[in-house]
């Protein structure tokens, strides 16, 4: 099957529909954990992060989730609680350089 590159070009209605709905799943859900005493870290996968964003700049799901997760610092820092986002973005018919993960990474400091 040939790769096919969904971030060189605008993102579709029906991808930004997909990321509408991801970043609401995660506004709704990420309380119920950061609640529940039981939960002491919640680990997030994102397998196909991208660079973060369209090139028009929209907002792609690991910027989206990062918004949302920031929404609740406050309750995260007072349950005590550890939020750890794997963001994932690997290009299949890439060897050595992984464009994609190098702007991801530039957005995000730190991230391996």
């Amino acid at each position: 099957m040939p790769y096919k590159d969904l971030h060189s070009s605008p993102f579709a209605l029906s991808t930004i529909t997909k990321l509408e709905v991801f970043e609401d799943y995660a506004q709704a859900w990420l309380p119920t954990f950061i609640m529940q005493p039981a939960f002491k870290q919640m680990h997030i996968f994102d397998f196909f992060a991208g660079p973060g964003y369209d090139v028009d700049g929209v907002l792609g799901s690991p910027m989206r989730l990062l918004f949302r997760v920031k929404d609740y610092e406050k309750e995260i820092i007072n349950q005590n609680k550890k939020i750890v986002l794997h963001f994932n973005e690997y290009e299949p018919n890439k060897t050595k350089k992984q464009e994609k993960f190098s702007l991801l990474e530039k957005k995000f400091p730190g991230i391996h």
